[in-house]
């Protein structure tokens, strides 16, 4: 416990004997003390601490931007069933994820100007993480959520430390291989989703379907992590600035069914079933706008009644952060009379497709012997446009499969470019034209 061992900002932290104890006391909160040379990964690491203001342990550490944390809640001291009084989280490109990993938490026997024993136990993927010689661990970590696997020790927020002990590779029989995740074997989560590139959203804005991502956008997909999560954050990074992504899936049901689903989100989101809108909500930790568990995300955030029809459902997600991570959980409640769930590969194919379509041969004039009107087809900055005789352009958007369709008037165009023909499909309508 001297200056030789620790790196730190200089007049951050005193080395002075405590109680008796050799001991640095840190001075500043938001400053981090480092154990100097030491680059760790599987182990165990024991200490002593007391807490003034506030106390984070930072391990795997490589930087501001990647590293795991441990969190001491003083404000639970005395509390036995404060459920937060520990907690665990992992940074993503300098996103702290506390918001993202709810369950990783719990009570602790946190003592008042005293010192706190600690023991971290790390093999590999797991931890456990002992306090004051309890014989079960406060914190058990199945996984351990970094990007990285090692890297170094540090300790943040005003407080002393002392008897600082540390031995690589003793890890007490504890397994390195993550632990089980029992939701691998449910079949209800919807665990592949198609999704656009995120865009800004100004904040007082509102996702909605005349400002959705286009059907070329999905070409990029994700696919959930451990407990059914998609992990925006770990694929895309944070944000600053209000962003929103889009995301599809399909769901298959061999006859019309109602189900719920389970949706758990991180900030924002709004809920499209077959192009129609089924939820709006926040769970705004910082406007106070929480969704429970006190603005986490969590499978137990909203519930949704979805009303399938039979055959191929679209489910449609607009997801906005600009707080801490941001990802969603989805789970149906029953999958009674589905099929199939986590069908991406169309919306993607059809995303190729468009981004790559030739618009020339979609060009011309076509004629229905039994209407005055023609429809006389151009193309505007790389968009097909139609021109009813008499009438003003409509834009065009490629849906794929040769076809089109504009969803303000509420009609579709499929060419079949063979028999030199475009149907008109409105309601239960379909016109014919035949290219002139």
């Amino acid at each position: 416990m001297n200056s030789a061992a620790w790196n730190f900002p200089a007049g951050s932290v005193e080395f002075l004997n405590y109680k008796n104890t050799s001991a640095l006391k840190i001075l500043k909160s938001g400053n981090n003390v480092t154990i100097k040379d030491l680059k760790f990964s599987s182990g165990t690491m024991e200490f002593d601490l007391e807490p003034i203001q506030g106390a984070t342990i930072y391990f795997h550490r490589k930087d501001d931007n990647e590293q795991e944390t441990i969190y001491l809640r003083l404000g639970a001291i005395g509390n036995k069933l404060a459920y937060d009084a520990i907690q665990y989280a992992p940074y993503f490109y300098g996103v702290n994820m506390w918001d993202m990993y709810p369950k990783y938490q719990g009570p602790a026997p946190i003592k008042k100007d005293d010192w706190n024993h600690m023991k971290l136990v790390i093999a590999g993927k797991q931890m456990k993480v002992y306090m004051n010689q309890q014989v079960k661990p406060v914190l058990e970590i199945p996984k351990l959520e970094g990007n990285f696997m090692d890297g170094f020790f540090a300790f943040e927020g005003t407080s002393y430390i002392a008897n600082v002990t540390i031995r690589p590779n003793e890890t007490e029989g504890l397994s390195p291989s993550e632990g089980v995740d029992l939701t691998n074997h449910d079949g209800n989560y919807l665990r592949k989703w198609a999704i656009s590139k995120p865009e800004a959203l100004p904040k007082g804005s509102e996702a909605y379907l005349g400002n959705q991502a286009k059907p070329q956008d999905y070409t990029d997909s994700i696919s959930a992590e451990r407990e059914g999560m998609i992990n925006l954050t770990r694929k895309l990074g944070g944000n600053i600035e209000r962003k929103v992504i889009w995301m599809k899936t399909k769901i298959t049901a061999k006859e019309a069914v109602r189900t719920s689903l389970q949706l758990g989100f991180s900030d924002e989101v709004w809920v499209f079933l077959n192009n129609q809108a089924v939820y709006v909500d926040k769970n705004l930790y910082a406007q106070n706008m929480r969704k429970y568990p006190n603005g986490r995300m969590s499978i137990e955030n909203a519930r949704i009644d979805l009303n399938l029809k039979q055959g191929d459902n679209e489910l449609m997600l607009a997801v906005a952060n600009d707080f801490y991570g941001w990802g969603i959980v989805a789970r149906l409640t029953s999958t009674e009379s589905i099929t199939e769930l986590d069908n991406i590969s169309s919306i993607t194919k059809v995303a190729k497709e468009i981004s790559n379509l030739d618009l020339d041969v979609y060009l011309g004039v076509y004629s229905n012997t039994s209407m005055p009107m023609k429809l006389t087809f151009i193309k505007k900055d790389k968009i097909l446009a139609v021109q009813p005789t008499g009438q003003p352009e409509i834009a065009l958007q490629a849906i794929g499969n040769h076809s089109f369709s504009n969803n303000q008037i509420g009609f579709v165009l499929e060419f079949k470019l063979l028999d030199k023909k475009v149907f008109i499909k409105q309601g239960n309508q379909i016109l014919e034209f035949s290219k002139d």
